[in-house]
């Protein structure tokens, strides 16, 4: 495996940091997935992730959204939901990826981003997976906090508001908890125009869903405490694509990924991936 690190030039200058991690010739597929982090968090959470992708012939992608992990901009805030799938687009160009050999796969926030990059762009990728996609929140804004915030978000839009999702809601592992309260990548507020940007993708996400014709595949965490789970099916069933997918575990915490049984999802992920994007390479990939 060739593990790199670069800096991309955003369409607005922002300077957005991606790891890369590729096969080896003897190993490729000549595929990509392109990994798409949550909200406060960044891609190094997916490390293992990535690694394992490599190990079955995909060129792993995993971007630090703007405001997290490395990338630049005002730490989880954004002025405009459209500067996210704008800087997918950038992502495409930089790395010259082929539509018709490219998936994408997105977690929590990054699911919304994903799910409405496949709405608006879905020339530019052939498969799309989501992990536990925010389509409804599952934690509870409390009407003065909505109030003010939503003040805020014209007055003064960089004001900060404390997380209200708690740790121990996103996995049932404890390795990753104890990790995750030393990461110093992982913010713990957002800004009063980051939420209301948010919930106007989502309700582009719902009006929107039967534009979604990208092959699908949806994997819903049953026990989730972030977003709400009931609202994955129904959001599922009016898309309209012709080729979906969808899981519920119903134990299951948060972080899907970062779960105690985290390589028999991944490797859910991977087999479902097979079909839609079969290696095309000389790889003989491992069995999953």
């Amino acid at each position: 495996m060739a593990y790199a690190e670069t800096s991309i030039s955003a369409h607005d200058g922002t300077q957005l940091f991606a790891r890369v991690y590729s096969p080896h010739e003897s190993q490729a597929c000549d595929r990509t997935m392109v990994v798409v982090h949550g909200t406060s968090e960044h891609g190094g959470r997916y490390d293992h992730v990535a690694k394992t992708l490599v190990d079955n012939g995909w060129k792993a992608i995993v971007l630090d959204l703007r405001g997290h992990g490395h990338s630049a901009g005002t730490p989880v805030h954004v002025d405009c939901f459209e500067r996210y799938l704008l800087d997918l687009e950038t992502v495409w160009r930089y790395f010259e990826l082929n539509p018709k050999r490219t998936a994408l796969l997105g977690h929590s926030f990054g699911g919304l981003i994903s799910l409405r990059f496949a709405q608006t762009r879905s020339q530019m990728l052939s498969a799309l997976t989501l992990i536990s996609p925010l389509l409804r929140l599952g934690v509870q804004v409390d009407r003065f906090t909505l109030c003010l915030g939503k003040l805020m978000s014209w007055i003064a839009p960089r004001t900060r508001f404390k997380s209200r999702v708690p740790s121990e809601s996103t996995t049932r592992n404890p390795e990753v908890l104890a990790r995750r309260e030393q990461d110093s990548l992982i913010h713990r507020s957002i800004t009063a125009a980051w939420f209301f940007q948010m919930q106007s993708a989502l309700r582009a996400a719902w009006r929107d869903a039967p534009r979604l014709q990208t092959p699908l595949l949806l994997m819903q965490a049953g026990a989730d405490r972030i977003v709400d789970p009931s609202a994955a099916e129904p959001w599922f069933n009016s898309t309209a694509s012709g080729d979906r997918t969808f899981e519920f575990l119903r134990e299951h915490y948060h972080e899907l990924l970062n779960e105690p049984d985290w390589p028999e999802t991944l490797n859910f992920v991977m087999r479902w991936m097979d079909v839609r994007l079969p290696c095309t390479g000389k790889a003989e990939l491992p069995a999953h």
